[in-house]
């Protein structure tokens, strides 16, 4: 009976491994599945059927940053090891402070890294924002491209990749690229949102930078599902492995613009030679402010138009969003490694960002009342 552990398992990530687990595990009720995080999912505007999954499960609510919460997590009835150890449980929103990064990622890290001695494997959830801009200079990010880690959130995550490939048990890193999917509210939402106000206001969606700027994607369900896969794979083998997670599709600015304005039903508006200038002019901070003074306040009336009284989705993006510094940090990954491991047995099911694809991320929204109601 495979006993699996997942160390947030109701933020974006862990959400997905709990879907993808409960998606997979035999009628019998034979696999442990045991959910830890910080928020009840009753808290977390899921929708009901995710909601009734996590009835199903071992799901217990405690502070990630208490030693003893986290022991008593790892503990079992039966004082065995856990087969599988999930750590989604680092901090991925930016615009956090430096302190809380070392809590919540790298501190989390060595914590869990410690208390997986004796499981069959560890899957540690990184970031591809550990590369940086003389990464990205020529080509996509292979798994061994310079992990120079630009900003607090991205050395958190570099640090905590050394603990878990430090844990003295068979060890996988994930790097996801940008990731989208049902429940994301920071990656690709607040363009999202540019592309609603669009529609809204039938106007062509404006877009910064130049179109052919890499910004590579991948579905949050294929995170989940390689993060079993590669587990898997691993738990007989010695030492860690690393993948990046992205899909084929190598994302350009353009591509990904134009998934959502055909969502929406606008068209993409890329911004003159002049314009684009003056945005490379202004830092990652002056940028992100001008753009969020120019969407929050529409975004506020439509959402009041349409009785939406308090939703946590906003266009706000922080100048630590990696398209606030696109044209500087282009966001190349190659995630073609993880499907040409043998016997790893892993394919994106999702081979490109589409309206298809991020149509059902609007769709729950407003089927939880944190999206204005509006066809689409």
């Amino acid at each position: 009976m495979p006993a699996f552990l997942i160390i947030g398992a109701a933020n974006f990530y862990g959400r997905a491994l709990v879907e993808q687990l409960c998606a997979e595990r035999p009628d019998d009720g034979s696999w442990e599945i045991r959910g830890v995080d910080k928020v009840l999912p009753q808290l977390a505007s899921f929708p009901s059927d995710v909601l009734a999954l996590y009835a199903t499960i071992d799901y217990r609510m405690g502070n990630l940053r208490c030693a003893a919460f986290l022991a008593q997590a790892f503990a079992r009835d039966d004082g065995r090891a856990w087969d599988f150890v999930f750590n989604f449980g680092a901090e991925q929103k930016f615009g956090q402070a430096a302190h809380v990064y070392d809590q919540d990622v790298r501190q989390l890290a060595a914590r869990v890294a410690e208390l997986s001695r004796g499981a069959r494997v560890l899957v540690h959830l990184s970031t591809a924002l550990v590369f940086g801009a003389a990464a990205n200079a020529n080509a996509a990010c292979a798994e061994d491209a310079a992990a120079d880690a630009p900003g607090a959130l991205a050395r958190s995550h570099a640090d905590a990749e050394a603990s878990a490939r430090a844990a003295g048990v068979p060890a996988v890193v994930l790097r996801p690229a940008l990731c989208y999917g049902p429940g994301d509210r920071q990656n690709a939402a607040p363009m999202l949102i540019m592309g609603q106000l669009s529609r809204a206001g039938g106007s062509a969606m404006p877009v910064l930078w130049d179109r052919g700027l890499r910004i590579s994607t991948v579905h949050v369900a294929d995170v989940a599902r390689a993060a079993l896969a590669a587990g898997r794979w691993q738990q007989a083998r010695a030492g860690a492995a690393v993948f990046n997670v992205a899909d084929g599709g190598d994302t350009t600015n353009g591509q990904l613009a134009q998934a959502v304005g055909a969502l929406f039903g606008v068209e993409p508006s890329f911004q003159n030679v002049a314009v684009n200038f003056m945005a490379k002019r202004l830092g990652s901070a002056e940028l992100a402010e001008e753009v969020n003074q120019s969407l929050l306040g529409p975004w506020m009336d439509l959402l009041a138009a349409h009785g939406v009284a308090n939703s946590p989705l906003s266009p706000y993006m922080d100048p630590e969003h990696p398209y606030c510094r696109l044209e500087a940090q282009p966001r190349g990954v190659d995630g073609s490694l993880i499907t040409r491991t043998p016997g790893l047995r892993f394919a994106y099911q999702h081979p490109r960002v589409s309206p298809e694809a991020l149509r059902p991320v609007v769709e729950e929204f407003q089927r939880v009342g944190l999206w204005p109601a509006i066809p689409i």
